[in-house]
């Protein structure tokens, strides 16, 4: 492996420990999931917008990227 390859390596290596131990706080956790959830939520009111201004089939899409995020954050992320 090259020098520069390592370096790459190392530093992912650092990231993920990183993130593993600070997914490990529950402030962490709610914090991350406010946001995703505020993110879902805004594409959601993003696409009102977008129909009340004729954008119709923009809006859909925009409406179910938020909707179906929002639904597989409260399914899949439980703990």
């Amino acid at each position: 492996m090259s020098n520069l390859d390592q370096k790459i390596e190392n530093a992912a290596n650092k990231i993920e420990a990183a993130a593993n131990e600070a997914w490990e706080k529950r402030s962490f956790r709610i914090v991350s999931k406010s946001i995703s959830a505020a993110a879902e939520i805004g594409l959601m009111i993003g696409a009102a917008h977008l129909s009340e201004k004729g954008y119709k089939s923009t809006a859909t899409c925009l409406f179910a990227l938020g909707a179906t995020g929002l639904i597989c954050d409260l399914i899949f992320n439980r703990k």
